[in-house]
């Protein structure tokens, strides 16, 4: 087992670089000295293996307005071949993709839960499952991980519809929590990625805050799956920001004992079927041009959305027929749907997702649910392509032994509506996670990875790549 000792060297715009050196005497800590996101605390390994966190030195207030925190020191708690940041739904497939691949894979989530926004958000349709080939027939593109979790799910009833399939969230969670745990990912909740230490492009940790204290993780290959690019960001990597409808989902129930023959009925909105027998979903789209990256606005828009959830539902349980409805609850996770996008090796765009462009780096295929604009006209649903997937999108263009999956991997902003959904979240997290288990294997960097070997065992993983 390698330790680092890592030390700052210079300061740049108030972040601190750091240069890493091998111990050969095995040390427990990894010592971070002058960090400026240290928490103030010294964390040491106890006999029994737990993590001693006494607490001091303490920060200290500065004049100017801002705190300084002392240096620590911070164990590494564990090294592995792919460390995967979020549990979503790419986070999901990629930490899958990479143990069945043979690597050794840490799985981290800041939720109590699998499957990010898909189950803690309440965004229950496994979205763009089919689309239009080049024989004009509408078929399903999404398969590998994708959809052995959706086939899981409907073999259990908790899946309804074949095109763009709504789940159970509950189920969905027990049904990815056991495919992670069978498949050998060593997972951790409840803690979050704070910093990372690179030298010479290559994340050699990645930093956790956790009840146990600030810990660490050394890693081969790092994924990038928070969503809102949290770790290219740290990295140093190059990004677009996005504003976007920030949204809030709610379930309600009774919705089978709606009385329709009431004096005085009218038809209201009350959401969307879910497997669960009187159990409706209702989406919010929100409001417009919102940054998911501010705090102020983040808790503000919760406080807001919960209020008027609780609000509509109240006016709706006094419409005649509709005395019996109830708010069963409100998503876990505000409906963040855009923050960061990679600026990658290859920038996706929308006139490729329309035209049937073929990558020779495919790692898989995705498929459309809603009309778009393109080319002056707006293309119904039913007429759009099916649209490939490179894996130089996924590439960052300096850190060695950084992937990125999910909706906020390389792509031109006119194709957020097909990027950031649930199946192309999936694809691009299978195709990543296989790239990372084999870019660990050989030692080789991500960009090195053997195009060929990576999409022969995405075919063998029953994903389609073509």
């Amino acid at each position: 087992m390698i330790i680092f000792s890592i030390t700052k060297y210079s300061v740049s715009n108030n972040c601190p670089k750091y240069i890493i050196m091998k111990r050969r005497t095995f040390l427990t800590n990894l010592a971070i000295l002058g960090s400026s996101t240290a928490l103030g605390i010294h964390c040491k390994r106890t006999g029994d293996g737990s993590i001693d966190t006494p607490g001091d030195p303490a920060p200290s207030l500065q004049t100017s307005g801002t705190i300084k925190e002392p240096s620590q020191e911070i164990p590494i708690i564990a090294e592995t071949d792919v460390l995967v940041i979020g549990a979503g739904p790419a986070g999901v497939a990629a930490a899958l993709a990479a143990s069945r691949t043979g690597a050794s894979t840490y799985l981290v989530e800041r939720y109590n839960h699998l499957g990010g926004l898909w189950t803690g958000g309440l965004v229950l349709p496994l979205l763009s499952t089919h689309a239009l080939d080049k024989t004009n027939h509408f078929r399903q593109v999404i398969y590998g991980i994708g959809d052995e979790i959706a086939q899981n799910l409907r073999e259990q009833g908790m899946a309804i519809s074949e095109v763009n399939p709504v789940i159970d969230p509950e189920a969905g969670k027990y049904v990815m929590e056991h495919m992670i745990r069978e498949s050998g990912v060593n997972m951790l909740y409840h803690c979050w990625a704070s910093n990372v230490v690179v030298e010479d492009d290559m994340i050699r940790a990645v930093i956790l805050e956790s009840k146990s204290g600030r810990v660490a993780l050394a890693s081969k290959v790092v994924f990038d799956c928070t969503g809102d690019g949290d770790i290219l960001k740290l990295a140093g990597e190059n990004f677009d920001i996005m504003n976007y409808h920030i949204g809030l989902v709610h379930r309600l129930g009774n919705i089978d004992r709606i009385d329709r023959t009431r004096e005085g009925f009218r038809e209201l909105n009350v959401g969307g079927p879910t497997p669960i027998p009187g159990v409706n979903w209702v989406n919010m789209q929100g409001k417009h041009d919102q940054d998911g990256l501010d705090l102020f606005t983040l808790s503000k828009l919760q406080q807001e959305y919960r209020i008027e959830i609780w609000e509509k539902t109240q006016e709706i349980k006094s419409q005649p027929g509709y005395e019996d409805i109830f708010l069963l609850d409100t998503a876990s996770q505000l409906g963040v749907r855009m923050s960061r996008i990679l600026k990658g090796k290859y920038q996706l765009s929308l006139k490729d997702t329309m035209t049937y462009r073929t990558f020779d780096d495919s790692i898989g295929i995705s498929g459309a649910w809603i009309d778009v604009l393109y080319d002056g006209r707006r293309v119904p649903v039913r007429e759009r392509p099916l649209w490939q997937i490179p894996y130089r999108s996924l590439v960052p263009q300096k850190t060695s032994n950084l992937l990125v999956a999910g909706r906020c991997f390389s792509f031109e902003k006119a194709l957020v509506e097909d990027t950031r959904i649930i199946g192309t979240c999936l694809v691009t997290g299978h195709g990543a996670g296989v790239a990372a288990a084999l870019a660990a294997r050989s030692g080789n960097t991500v960009q090195q990875v053997d195009i060929k070997e990576l999409q022969k065992i995405l075919v063998d993983q029953n994903a389609l790549i073509a």
